[in-house]
């Protein structure tokens, strides 16, 4: 189904494409920064409940600050200082958060107009173009998104993008999760489990990460066994400090380019669980420590942690530190294909 949701502050029109499966899943998804708005999953009594935070006009995804549902590109997370050095030349990107570059800074992907390329009942491709030095970066770099709901109720979500110069591609999706629903509060009794036995320390609260790979074992980090959210997210740790909760990448265990189980989400209260595969290095989690007070969908009202965020991506701030010749960096040379994969599936527990 394709409806009009609305229209930007330039008065373009914005749409909004609903696709579904046979178990009673759909997903909607508009071209403005291909959000997803809505993510509708039947619980263990097989009521529907929409699992995605966000907004029900274009103006509040505008002006949001949170990135409810949109692709980030394109580079996705932080860069120290907002600086990139490519083949000698250094390229300062806008510096939009605590003096580095999130999210690509002021002209990501997720704040433009995408058009939908394929559609139909089960999938939507949405295609759009980010110019030579939008993004104070080189090149032209062309990206597709596809969205498919398959009937093993997989919610997936494919990246392409090509690039006329050598440049930084590192995309996601920064989907907001509560798996009782939107509206339903903190997301700290949701049980995770990650395959992950590093992640990444931050320096300081400006949230850049140092290069170590560190141990989870024997930290708050440790969730490789299921262990509720909230369990230590108050505990008296540097590193939780510093951010607020978690906001941390892990590194996924086994190897870059093959798909792979990363975490799994349970919420006991609706029964609902989500899986979440991906080929990327790692995955930011995120506790949702910065959503603040604002009106979501509905007119209900969203607070700190009333989602979370898993967003596989490379390790954030790499492209400063990893050889660009390995699997793990983010920078790719004039017309070498970028291609990421991410699976969230769905089940009742």
């Amino acid at each position: 189904m394709k409806e009009v949701f609305g229209k930007t502050k330039n008065g373009e029109m914005v749409n909004a494409y609903t696709i579904k499966n046979a178990k009673g899943m759909s997903a909607t998804i508009i071209d403005y920064g291909a959000t997803v708005v809505k993510l509708l999953i039947p619980d263990k009594n097989k009521i529907l409940r929409d699992i995605q935070l966000g907004y029900d006009d274009v103006k509040s995804y505008e002006d949001g600050s949170t990135f409810f549902g949109a692709i980030i590109g394109r580079n996705a997370n932080r860069i120290n200082e907002g600086k990139v050095t490519l083949d000698g030349v250094t390229y300062q990107m806008d510096q939009n958060d605590n003096e580095n570059n999130l999210h690509s800074g002021l002209k990501g992907v997720d704040k433009k107009m995408w058009t939908a390329i394929s559609y139909d009942d089960s999938s939507i491709s949405l295609i759009c173009k980010s110019d030579d030095m939008e993004q104070k970066l080189p090149g032209d770099v062309t990206v597709t998104v596809t969205y498919t709901l398959t009937n093993d109720n997989e919610f997936k979500i494919t990246y392409d993008a090509v690039p006329t110069k050598k440049t930084i591609i590192n995309m996601t999706s920064h989907m907001y999760f509560n798996l009782n629903g939107h509206y339903k509060g903190s997301i700290e009794d949701h049980i995770l489990t990650l395959n992950s036995d590093f992640y990444n320390p931050v320096i300081d609260s400006k949230s850049i990460p140092t290069e170590e790979n560190a141990p989870v074992e024997g930290t708050v980090f440790d969730f490789r066994k299921p262990k509720a959210i909230g369990k230590d997210i108050g505990a008296d740790e540097k590193q939780l400090e510093y951010v607020g909760g978690y906001d941390h990448n892990f590194v996924i265990n086994g190897v870059t380019g093959n798909i792979r189980p990363f975490a799994t989400v349970y919420s006991p209260e609706s029964g609902i669980a989500m899986e979440l595969y991906s080929d990327q290095t790692g995955t930011q989690f995120y506790s949702g420590n910065f959503i603040g007070e604002q009106k979501g969908k509905g007119n209900f009202d969203y607070h700190n942690r009333s989602g979370f965020c898993l967003e596989p991506q490379y390790i954030p701030n790499s492209m400063n530190f990893i050889p660009e010749d390995d699997v793990n960096s983010p920078v790719f040379d004039a017309d070498e294909h970028y291609h990421s994969e991410s699976v969230y599936k769905f089940s009742i527990k």
